[in-house]
């Protein structure tokens, strides 16, 4: 899956870069589910409906149409600094795009990153949601081992018995994150609307288990398993210390082992998930004066926006890792958070309207001169 770069020279190109990032890849689409064909993007009732649409084919087109149509209204009119345009693949399934990008000749000769901006979410309100941070993800195998023999007896300590007393306690933490936000039920991405409280509390879901005595394409019903698994989507919060989580699981693991033969262990699932730290960008403008710039550029708009914590993940935490200021913003406002969901669809209005956000944002950041890099 390639990476498309682009590059909008500026007058001076030794000044640290703006990076407009988005991902090209979409979640898949059952057809079966949709009332309207997902890859079509089709125009009904003044909204464009299509896989993407909101996460995030908009905003990739917004970037370009901006650019455009800058240059269209005033052809002589060039940044201070130069533009990158970072198109990635595979930021659904673990952001090895921007990992690819990040290892890259491309990354390594660049005279470093001012400001990059990604994703964010919509918004159901007037103001505009811009994120700073996000909860970390960590994916996690959980494994049990225990004695293994025939479905007729009452065989202690088993791996599925193990798992079974390690799922229940996960689940247990889950409930007591989840009455934090006192919300009674959430479908799909809907959780979004949550966005500034989930991104206060940790989220847990068991997202697979696996388990049986394999017999070609069948299994062996009568045969106690020597190995359970399963998979555990966590995401940390900002405010939790990932240190935590890994002693709570190690906690977990030593509570629910029988003895050193027959226990549980976990493990990370995956590369680029075990990160161990938090990132954010400050929004503190003494601290980050590109945050200052931002912030006058929305207001010079008259647009509202506040800053939240990404429910989910995001590229920009690669970025943030790495000391990169990142902010997650996508201009949909009143607008119902669809992303993943069937029949996903962005407001033809709304669409348009973000590409006049994003002239002015690249007016205002790319006519920045050294002086806010000092």
């Amino acid at each position: 899956s390639p990476v498309v770069v682009a590059i909008w020279k500026g007058r001076d190109e030794g000044l640290p870069v703006l990076v407009l990032n988005s991902h090209y890849d979409v979640v898949p689409a059952d057809t079966s589910a949709w009332t309207v064909p997902p890859f079509a993007g089709l125009q009904r009732d003044g909204n464009i409906y299509g896989r993407g649409t909101q996460d995030m084919k908009c905003v990739c087109i917004q970037y370009v149409e901006a650019i455009r149509r800058i240059h269209r209204l005033d052809p002589t009119w060039q940044p201070e600094r130069s533009i990158y345009l970072t198109f990635v693949p595979d930021e659904e399934v673990g952001g090895f795009g921007m990992a690819a990008f990040l290892e890259s000749e491309t990354y390594r000769s660049l005279p470093g990153i001012a400001l990059a901006l990604d994703e964010g979410l919509a918004s159901t309100t007037d103001t505009y949601s811009v994120f700073y941070g996000e909860r970390l993800p960590w994916w996690v195998d959980v494994t049990a081992h225990g004695p293994t023999g025939h479905g007729s007896r009452f065989i202690e300590n088993t791996a599925v018995e193990q798992l079974v007393e390690l799922a229940n306690k996960a689940l247990a933490f889950r409930d007591g994150q989840r009455a934090q936000l006192g919300l009674d039920e959430h479908v799909n991405c809907a959780h979004a609307v949550a966005a500034k409280t989930l991104g206060d509390v940790t989220s847990l879901n068991i997202t697979t288990l696996q388990a049986g005595v394999r017999v070609g394409e069948t299994f062996a019903y009568n045969c106690v398993p020597p190995k359970a698994q399963c998979s555990l989507d966590i995401r940390i919060s900002p405010h939790v210390e990932p240190s935590e989580i890994g002693e709570m699981l190690d906690q977990w693991c030593r509570e629910c082992s029988k003895d050193e033969k027959n226990k549980v262990e976990w493990s990370f699932l995956g590369n680029g998930n075990d990160m161990k730290k938090h990132s954010v960008t400050s929004t503190d403008p003494n601290q980050n004066p590109w945050y200052a710039v931002f912030s006058k550029a929305m207001a010079d708009m008259n647009l509202k926006f506040e800053p939240q914590v990404f429910p989910a993940a995001t590229d920009s935490r690669f970025l943030r890792a790495l000391g990169i200021r990142a902010l997650g913003f996508s201009p949909m406002k009143q607008t119902e958070i669809m992303l993943h969901e069937n029949d996903e669809y962005i407001p033809e209005s709304i669409f348009l309207e973000g590409i006049d956000v994003y002239v002015g944002l690249i007016r205002s950041l790319g006519g920045i001169g050294k002086d806010v890099d000092a």
